[in-house]
């Protein structure tokens, strides 16, 4: 398995929206992540050096009113997202 490649998970996994109708969390985005390294066959980075990564990418976060970690204006897309929903809401399925 490679180290995933933190540009291109973006690209394929997180949308932005024009205005801040959407918030993903931090677990959301980790664990959208996760399922996108999963799905590729690569080993997911260290949490920290994900953190960091994106980050650098320009994704920054915001604090909720709960202590919480959010990313305001982004959505999570394509085949990881609907894997990542799937495995944490099994009531769907």
């Amino acid at each position: 398995m490679e180290t995933p490649d933190y540009a291109r998970f973006v690209h394929e996994c997180i949308a932005a929206d024009a205005v801040d109708d959407h918030i993903l969390s931090e677990d959301q985005f980790y664990g959208v992540y996760l399922s996108w390294c999963a799905l590729q066959s690569q080993m997911p980075g260290p949490c920290e050096s994900f953190w960091a990564a994106m980050s650098q990418l320009g994704i920054r976060e915001r604090g909720a009113n709960d202590d919480r970690c959010i990313r305001p204006g982004l959505r999570m897309t394509g085949p990881a997202a609907l894997d990542y929903i799937l495995a944490s809401q099994p009531s769907l399925v």
